[in-house]
């Protein structure tokens, strides 16, 4: 394995998960001069980053015996265990030096249970979520959390600063996942502002561009309202970067963590109320930014729609 802490050290990575992240990882790595494998349940999506440089793993295992750094980048808690079981398993491949990357949004304790698992193997687990989206993950501009032992994230630095811009040391295993959470908590609760905001300005006839334009100067302004809106919900529906269904779960994490932590939430009961209906509505597979959308034909108005071209 290569030493990590050189700078100029290009280690072997594998990307478990290929979805819209995971494959904006890929990319990414592949781009900077890695050699990436990738391994997902659907073996089509993986096969669609061959053109990028990205080879293909047979399974988790072979994922992890090719690779020196293993970056997941599945769902929820219950894919990421599932992905480390069986002969076929990840962790059957894992080696000592090995570094698993959880960049999940998750329970902090899934990360602290699978750093305690895994450390007799002589491996280093960092909870690195990350946010930004796709079209972030493959230009490497992502904000990314990590939850690491100091030596690991020294060790590991190099790597992640080539994929994220905002790369921040929060603390020990597991308080990445939290610093994720309060994010997604501001973001859901300013993206209802957004949305209301933007119904208002509909519905009062004005330029609903000009008003962004104007107001991302302004106090009410935010990254959501002025790089997030402009190439989602106003430009492709269609898109999904970040799912209903995501915010959704995250959500649940939120207000369970904040129920173990005795933290009322008031907005953010709010924001978990909203996208439920949202998704029950139908709209679970559209991107969160459907809710501006949503809210303005609420009160009788439409959002313009550039289209993705």
């Amino acid at each position: 394995m290569q030493n990590m802490s050189d700078s100029t050290s290009r280690p072997a990575c594998g990307v478990l998960g290929a979805g819209s992240i995971g494959a904006g990882l890929a990319r990414r790595l592949a781009a900077r001069g890695h050699e990436v494998w990738a391994y997902d349940l659907d073996a089509a999506r993986v096969a669609q980053l061959a053109p990028a440089g990205v080879s293909t793993a047979g399974s988790a295992r072979e994922l992890a015996q090719r690779a020196d750094v293993i970056l997941l980048a599945l769902p929820d808690t219950p894919h990421i265990l599932g992905a480390l079981d069986g002969d076929d398993g990840l962790e059957a491949g894992l080696r000592a030096g090995h570094a698993v990357l959880v960049t999940s949004t998750v329970d902090p304790a899934t990360p602290r249970a699978l750093a305690q698992r895994l450390a007799p193997l002589g491996v280093d687990v960092l909870d690195t979520p990350i946010s930004g989206g796709p079209v972030a993950a493959e230009a490497g501009t992502l904000a990314i959390m990590v939850g690491a032992a100091p030596a690991a994230f020294d060790r590991l630095r190099p790597l992640l600063e080539s994929l994220g811009a905002h790369v921040v040391h929060v603390g020990g295993v597991g308080d990445g996942e939290v610093a994720k959470l309060v994010n997604n908590l501001m973001g859901s609760v300013i993206a209802i502002g957004i949305a209301e905001g933007l119904a208002l300005a509909a519905k009062s006839g004005v330029d609903v561009d000009r008003v962004i334009e104007a107001v991302s100067g302004g106090s009410g302004g935010s990254w959501i309202l002025s790089e997030w809106i402009p190439r989602t919900v106003l430009a492709d529906r269609g898109a999904t970067h970040f799912a209903v269904d995501l915010m959704v779960k995250d959500m649940g994490l939120v207000r369970r963590l904040a129920e173990a932590e005795g933290v009322p939430l008031a907005a953010g009961a709010l924001a978990e109320r909203l996208f439920t209906e949202l998704r029950d509505a139908g709209h679970g597979g559209s991107d969160f930014s459907i809710l501006a959308a949503v809210q303005a034909q609420a009160a009788g108005a439409d959002l313009p729609e550039r289209g993705s071209g």
